[in-house]
């Protein structure tokens, strides 16, 4: 399903169970002031959303994976912050039976210093720029390979597989043997996302500039179940 306003129907009901591979998702959060698109207060969040999670727990493979990506917010009036991410993400767990295969965690460099009365007014907090991302799963075995997601090695790590090192137990515990000089066309990425939203010129936006899709309100999803 897109995610706009039109293309709600057929709703996620009518999709046959174990049908999906992948559900990516970065949902409206909970946010102490409302977005135009609308958005459920951190006390009221997760019973809204608990019923989208039982049907994407329905309609993915037993090898599927579910993604949620979802921002921080503060408490209303207390520069203290609401858990309601941790919370939910129990709850799925606990509750709908998902596993936890990883966290991982979007850091946005170029997001503005908000909350401002605590940011910039105040001045007693730090910019909050990043997001938790839970990748979850209906089984333990989630399909995955992180060889489709390798980075290129550091100029360091290239020198070691050129020249070489001596294979030895490190003072951390870790025992170096020479398997690690072996050149695996590139590193293993750390859970650590560093993405920046300042890209203008990409085909996706370039499309969106075309054919622009509306950003679908909490009402609208939550009338499509």
């Amino acid at each position: 399903m897109k995610s706009d306003r039109t293309s709600l129907e057929p709703a996620i009901k009518d999709i046959p169970d174990n049908s999906i591979n992948l559900i990516l998702t970065s949902p409206p959060f909970a946010l102490t002031h409302k977005k135009e698109y609308g958005n459920e207060c951190a006390e009221k969040y997760i019973e809204w959303f608990l019923p989208f999670a039982k049907e994407f727990q329905r309609v993915i493979t037993e090898n599927g994976s579910f993604v949620l990506d979802l921002g921080g917010a503060y408490l209303p009036g207390n520069p203290t912050r609401s858990i309601y991410q941790y919370v939910l993400l129990v709850r799925l767990c606990k509750e709908l039976g998902f596993y936890l295969a990883q966290e991982f965690y979007h850091s946005n460099p170029a997001q503005l210093p908000t909350t401002a009365e605590w940011v910039t007014i105040r001045r007693i907090r730090v910019k909050d720029s990043v997001n938790v991302v839970w990748w979850l799963s209906k089984t333990p075995n989630s399909k995955a390979d992180n060889r489709k997601v390798l980075k290129s090695y550091s100029e360091s790590m290239k020198n070691l597989l050129k020249n070489g090192y001596q294979a030895k137990l490190r003072p951390s515990g870790h025992d170096i043997s020479h398997k690690f000089q072996k050149d695996n066309q590139g590193a293993i990425p750390a859970n650590l996302l560093e993405i920046a939203n300042t890209e203008s010129n990409t085909p996706y936006v370039n499309k969106q500039g075309l054919n622009p899709i509306q950003p679908v309100s909490h009402q609208d999803l939550q009338s499509s179940l």
